[in-house]
């Protein structure tokens, strides 16, 4: 564990008045759902860089095929 946990378990140990304790409680039930937020923003950002990849690949396979035929064409 690292010494900044060790920390914050203690600081969060410490606090005898409920309504810090509430507080701290929905801080991290906050930072959870942060948490999840960003993630399924990471999982998006991953599946536009796949389709822009896929939509670079067949933009050159188009342009290829366009050249091809332009050249039987002349």
């Amino acid at each position: 564990m690292s010494k900044e946990n060790i920390t914050t378990r203690e600081l969060i140990q410490s606090i005898t008045n409920k309504d810090s304790l509430t507080a701290v409680r929905v801080a991290m039930n906050i930072n959870d759902l942060q948490d999840k937020t960003i993630e399924k923003t990471i999982n998006v950002i991953q599946d536009m860089d796949k389709n822009m990849k896929l939509l670079a690949v067949k933009v050159l396979e188009l342009e290829k095929k366009l050249e091809a035929y332009e050249q039987r064409k002349n």
